[in-house]
This record gives C-alpha cells, structure tokens and sequence, in this order.
C-alpha cells in the first residue's frame, strides 16, 4: 500500500471509528528512520519460544529517600493483530518487540507497584503501543498510547485529587519513540560510533502514579563510546549513549552490552536517570517464564 493510500484509508477510519484504533500499518520503514535492524534482532534465540529476562538492582527516590529494590525487563517477539494492537496467533500478524518491566518497590508502608510495557516493530523499533499502570495501597492509576489512522491516541485515568480520565492525540513524527521504550529502542543504535547527536520526538515517561503530560518533547541521542563496566553481574564491556535537552543537558544515561550473542543480545546493563532511578545489570537468561 503507497503512503497515499495509506493515509486515505487512516482518515476513513478515523472517520468511522473515531480515530479509536488502527486498521492498517504503513509500508514504508518506521518512524525512527534511521535506526536500521541489526544483527542481535535476528538472532535465532528470539524464536526458541522463550522470553528474555533481565533482572537489576534498581533505586528510585520516593517520599525523598532512595529505595532499593530488583527491577525485572521480560522481552520476547510476538505477532500482533493490528485492529486490536493486541496479541495473535495469526502468523501474518506485525512482528513485534515486546518490552515489559515488572517492578515492586517497597516503602515504609505499603509497596508501589509499575507495570510498563512497550511495543516496538522489529524491523525498525517503530514504537506501537504504550501501556503503563501504577498501584499503591491509595489509589491506582493506568495509561495507554496505542496508533490510529494518522496519529497516537491517548488516555489516562489518575486516581489523584484533581486528576481523573483525559484523553488526546499525538501527532506522528519522524523520528518518534516513546521515553518508556528506550531501554529497547536505543538497542538499535549503532555501536561505538559518536557521531552527531539523534534528534527524537520523544513522549515523556508515564511510570509515575501522577499525571504527566503527553505532549512530545525534543530530545537528543548522543554516543559517548566504548566503556568496561562492573556491575553485579560482573565485568561487562558497554557502549555508552546521552539523552539530552535541546541546550545540551544531559538528562539520562544509557549503556548496552557491545556482545550482539545470545544470551545477551546487547541487552541495557545500566541506567542512570531522573528522581534517583537507576538500573545495574544482576541477571540475564532465557525463560519460559510463564510457565512456572
């Protein structure tokens, strides 16, 4: 289907359906258009039928202390339906990325619960949908972005005082991701190469129990280069990459293992971000997870 057709088919169904879900992806590559698919994403491994399963040691400041706990990535590749943008077993359907973490972080009185789970097209890390839910013995909250005709549909429900449901769209860019799903997009970044900084159109983080706002922000991608790390782990050789502002603040910190084999696929071995958030590599296998 031509870009044209495409687009037309988009605007009938928003038109029928309210821009509520998708009928058709475009042919032409994803929207991060310069991020090719590299050798780790073909590797045989994804399709032994089992799920990739990461654990870190993890901080994260609440209630302005910082919390220690383990944080567990699970990704594996399925075929979604593109009209439920839900799993099947329609051999036909889009091939994706599925990226979920699963963390529990105890407080002083009760535990804070994220669920965050990404989408992401294999061929080109195109980000598809976005779920993100929080729980915590006062409330709970739920986010979701998923793709529509000619744009990303969103809606949250937040249980805090003033907040409740909203909903919106986000107009798609060229180069779009989600900041949730950057331990995974970023995968696809070329190795030890520090060329000029990436522009993205990135919709900030929803693994909060606030509100945040949906509106695209400009960042940056930077590679920093090639570094040994020790983790909990042990030793591991990483590339490094930067997120920053337009003005050149450097907001995150990124690192993926440089071996593209099996079992470590060039998986993220450490993290270091805002509200004291950090992730250092603990474990890594292959699992049937589901099944135990």
């Amino acid at each position: 289907m031509s870009v044209r057709r495409w687009l037309l088919a988009g605007l009938l169904a928003s038109a029928l359906a309210g821009c509520r879900l998708t009928l058709d992806f475009p042919d032409h590559p994803g929207h991060l258009l310069l991020w090719t698919r590299p050798a780790w994403s073909r590797d045989p491994a994804w399709y032994d039928g089992q799920a990739e399963k990461c654990v870190y040691e993890a901080t994260r400041t609440i209630y302005g202390k910082e919390r220690r706990y383990l944080a567990t990535a699970y990704t594996n590749k399925e075929r979604v339906d593109p009209a439920t943008t839900c799993k099947t077993d329609d051999p036909k359907g889009l091939e994706v990325f599925k990226h979920h973490w699963s963390e529990i972080v105890p407080t002083e009185q009760y535990d804070y619960r994220f669920s965050t789970m990404t989408y992401h097209r294999v061929e080109h890390a195109e980000p598809v949908k976005l779920t993100v839910s929080t729980q915590e013995d006062c409330g709970a909250s739920f986010k979701e972005c998923w793709p529509a005709s000619s744009c990303f549909r969103w809606a949250d429900s937040v249980y805090f005082p003033g907040a409740g449901r909203r909903e919106g769209e986000i107009e798609r860019t060229d180069v779009f991701a989600f900041a949730d799903g950057l331990p995974l997009a970023l995968r696809y970044l070329p190795a030890n190469e520090p060329a000029e900084p990436q522009r993205l159109g990135l919709v900030p983080a929803q693994k909060d129990t606030h509100q945040v706002s949906w509106d695209l922000v400009s960042r940056r991608v930077r590679c920093t280069g090639r570094t040994t790390l020790e983790l909990p782990i042990g030793r591991v050789e990483a590339d490094g990459y930067e997120l920053q502002d337009d003005a050149g603040v450097v907001l995150e910190r990124y690192w993926f293992a440089t071996d593209e084999t099996a079992p470590m696929l060039r998986a993220m071995v450490r993290y270091e971000g805002p509200n004291g958030v950090t992730y250092a590599l603990k474990s890594i296998e292959r699992t049937a997870y589901w099944k135990h």
